[in-house]
């Protein structure tokens, strides 16, 4: 059998990777918002509205990639046959 761009195995490879993807894009997400936190506490011992509003900028964009990654769709699985 002519093995194809739409085959079954290419299809789990692509699931494989997109798991993959959504897990390093919630890490990355998590890791961001903790450094943005930091900033911010920083920041606020400062007394340096700067550094803090630079936290809350980080932590306001790592939210929205964390969220964003949460609609996206996997391929939908194909019917039983």
């Amino acid at each position: 059998m002519k093995r194809g761009p739409f085959s079954e195995a290419g299809r789990r490879r692509r699931r494989l990777f997109l798991s993959k993807a959504h897990v390093g894009l919630a890490a990355a997400g998590t890791l961001a918002a903790c450094v943005g936190i930091g900033i911010a506490i920083n920041g606020g011992l400062e007394f340096n509205r700067t550094k803090v509003l630079v936290g809350v900028g980080i932590i306001a964009v790592s939210t929205v990639l964390y969220i964003s990654m949460l609609f996206v769709q996997d391929e939908p699985s194909p019917p039983d046959q």
